[in-house]
C-alpha cells in the first residue's frame, strides 16, 4: 500500500501539468513587492531642473539617499513572485544644488501614444439632507442654539 501511495504522490505534478513539486505546492506564496514604485508615467513626470520637492512630490520618498552621496537619490524597486526570478529595477537621480540635473535607469518614461489616459472630470449631484437631526443636533437645539422647526 505505501509503495502505490508514493507512486501515486510522484506522479500527480505530472499529472497536474506541473512540472516540479515547487509550483503543485498547496502552501501560498504570496508576490512580495519591497521599495519604491515606479511607473513610466512617473518617470515622464521628471524634467531637469526640478526642485528636490518637486522630485518628491512626482516619484515619492528615495528608498536610499546614500551619506556620501547626498546629490545623487536611488529609487529601487524588487518583486519576488512564486517560481519566479526575483525582479530589480533601479532608478537613480543626480542632483547639482536643489535642482536635479539628470535622471535614469530601469524604467523609460512614458510617451504621449503609450499613456493615452484621458483626464475626465467626474460630476457627483449630491442631495440636501432632509432627514431627522441626529444626537448633537438635538441636544444643541435643546440647548436653545440654532434653529427651530
Amino acid at each position: 500500500m505505501k509503495k502505490i501511495l508514493i507512486i501515486i504522490f510522484s506522479l500527480l505534478p505530472m499529472l497536474t501539468g506541473c512540472s516540479s513539486w515547487e509550483e503543485f505546492s498547496l502552501v501560498h506564496s504570496p508576490d512580495i513587492e519591497q521599495g519604491n514604485i515606479i511607473t513610466p508615467e512617473m518617470v515622464a513626470l521628471l524634467e531637469p531642473g526640478m526642485s528636490k520637492r518637486q522630485v518628491r512630490y512626482a516619484l515619492g520618498t528615495p528608498m536610499l539617499i546614500d551619506v556620501f552621496h547626498q546629490q545623487r537619490w536611488d529609487y529601487l524597486f524588487t518583486v519576488k513572485r512564486r517560481n519566479e526570478p526575483m525582479e530589480i529595477k533601479h532608478y537613480s537621480l543626480y542632483f547639482e544644488g536643489d535642482r536635479l540635473s539628470r535622471f535614469g535607469g530601469d524604467i523609460e518614461p512614458a510617451s504621449d501614444s503609450d499613456s493615452n489616459l484621458e483626464k475626465k472630470e467626474l460630476l457627483v449631484n449630491v442631495p440636501d439632507y432632509d432627514g431627522d437631526l441626529g444626537i448633537l443636533e438635538r441636544l444643541w437645539h435643546s440647548l436653545g442654539f440654532g434653529k427651530d422647526e
